[in-house]
């Protein structure tokens, strides 16, 4: 993997790998056609459509999701397409490689209507070899994969999950809760290239899990915050958000008794209050001359 990295460096440059999220409202709205699909295509576990939901929410457009791959789905689309291509909204496919026969008569169905000019439809699917080719050459392609190791799995978290400014705001003790969630993130999102040891099996841990528990924890830190400057660590309600990410978020799609002791071990390792200590280690070595990797100090990126 080194030898790659230092071979791409030599080609191109170090910019290479650290390159900007995509701008997908740019490519939504202006790259894009009102008659050309945008396929959402991801690696099994990686569920992009939150990507569009979140964005559509963002920009205030009316958006309609349907789950394709069952006798009642194929009904809504026919039900639903031409209200959608006329009115200029978005129409979310999801899971659209169940049914790869079905998208040839979507896009006959597609091209013999005029739709309005704001009218955008999205499939989302994960990588099949039997998807039609002439459904691949009329969309807009974006591929969407778990990031390769924690280093740009914290990259990705930074660029893109949190806005700027999220962090900085008080209490203090926000940013540092929020490094630990995305290093947690990293951590199990690591462990899945390496099931069945790093999980017993492939779990679909998204950005979607990562946002509802940063969403619950600013609530609980804005209500036991009340607008301090800092709060104390013992103050923070550590078994609410423990609870809420082992059990809820994450924990709620895990069905392995083994694995979910995993995750919770995991989560009292990272969510408590030794965590602000200076010298609190990031992962557990057998090794004591090993340099611990500790949570940064600034509160700034």
């Amino acid at each position: 993997m080194n030898s790659i990295r230092n071979f791409v460096k030599l080609v191109f440059d170090d910019k290479f790998f650290s390159s900007a999220e995509l701008d997908l409202t740019k490519i939504i709205e202006i790259e894009s056609h009102c008659k050309s699909p945008i396929l959402f295509c991801s690696a099994p576990g990686h569920d992009a459509s939150g990507k569009i939901e979140g964005l559509a929410r963002k920009l205030n457009k009316r958006f309609m999701s349907i789950a394709i791959g069952s006798s009642e789905g194929f009904d809504l689309v026919e039900k639903n397409l031409p209200t959608k291509t006329r009115a200029g909204e978005w129409l979310v496919l999801k899971n659209v490689h169940l049914a790869p026969t079905w998208l040839n008569e979507l896009e006959k169905k597609l091209y013999s209507m005029e739709p309005d000019s704001k009218f955008r439809l999205f499939l989302t699917m994960e990588f099949n070899p039997k998807i039609p080719s002439n459904v691949l050459r009329i969309s807009r392609k974006l591929v969407f994969e778990l990031p390769a190791g924690i280093k740009y799995s914290m990259v990705r978290t930074y660029n893109g999950v949190l806005n700027p400014g999220r962090s900085e705001r008080i209490p203090n003790e926000r940013c540092k809760l929020h490094f630990l969630l995305a290093w947690f993130h990293a951590v199990i999102g690591e462990r899945l290239r390496y099931v069945p040891i790093g999980w017993s099996k492939f779990y679909e841990f998204n950005e979607s899990d990562q946002k509802c528990s940063l969403d619950a924890i600013d609530e609980w830190l804005d209500v036991y915050g009340k607008d301090k400057q800092n709060i104390d660590p013992n103050k923070i309600p550590w078994d609410a958000i423990r609870t809420i990410i082992s059990q809820s978020m994450y924990g709620g799609k895990i069905d392995n008794e083994y694995d979910l002791k995993i995750l919770e071990s995991l989560v009292k390792l990272y969510f408590n209050e030794k965590c602000f200590n200076l010298d609190y280690p990031l992962f557990k070595s057998s090794n004591p001359a090993a340099n611990m990797l500790t949570i940064p100090e600034k509160r700034n990126k």
